[in-house]
């Protein structure tokens, strides 16, 4: 009976944003735009998200006009590839302002306004690779180890979704869900990353 009422409250809060975005919005056309004004407005871009369990970078959410497309967005994969997809596709950071709006959007076409990544079995559903930006190599990084494999250890970047894989020349001597603690090494590297021999660790959580 709890989960119904959170549902229903749910459900109403984005009743409730549909009637704030689409105030003095009159038809398809123009409440398309008023969704696209507030989005451009209030989200920051690009922002991680997913589209059918793929990790895509999300670049534009744009309306061209057509209200049959709809809402549209700009998604950029890990290998560069740039697509245009459908808004409604789009999975966004959970509990970002983002994420918000898009389940507003899905409940104002008629859609479950949270049905996405919930389609995906979550053996396929993968991460973002982290990259350079992702981390201050000034200082040591917390990581949360995933998978250990002899000499190589797939870690995630602690308060982050980003996942980075080390390597060693001896063995980790770490467990699943134990916390790392790398000594970046910078010396003679274009794009530096972190160093597996100069690790501590202490701590355990749920990966």
């Amino acid at each position: 009976m709890g989960r119904k009422n959170s549902i229903d409250k749910d459900l109403a809060a984005l009743d409730e944003l549909i009637e704030e975005i689409t105030t003095d919005a009159y038809g398809d056309d123009e409440q398309l735009w008023a969704f696209r004004q507030v989005i451009e407005d209030d989200v920051t871009l690009p922002a991680d998200g997913f589209v059918i369990g793929e990790p895509v970078s999300v670049v534009e959410i744009d309306y061209g006009g057509n209200t049959r497309r709809g809402l549209t967005a700009k998604c950029r994969r890990e290998d560069g590839s740039v697509h245009v997809v459908a808004a409604s596709e789009v999975t966004l950071p959970e509990g970002s302002v983002g994420a918000r709006y898009v389940a507003a959007y899905r409940r104002w076409l008629g859609l479950d306004p949270y049905l996405g990544e919930a389609q995906v079995p979550a053996r396929r559903k993968r991460r973002h690779k982290a990259t350079d930006d992702n981390l201050d190599l000034s200082r040591p990084v917390e990581l949360i180890a995933l998978a250990v494999k002899e000499s190589v250890v797939r870690c995630r970047i602690l308060g982050s979704d980003r996942i980075l894989t080390l390597r060693s020349s001896g063995r980790w001597d770490v467990v699943p869900g134990e916390i790392v603690i790398v000594a970046p090494h910078t010396a003679g590297r274009k794009h530096p990353r972190p160093r597996a021999p100069e690790t501590s660790s202490h701590g355990h959580v749920e990966p």
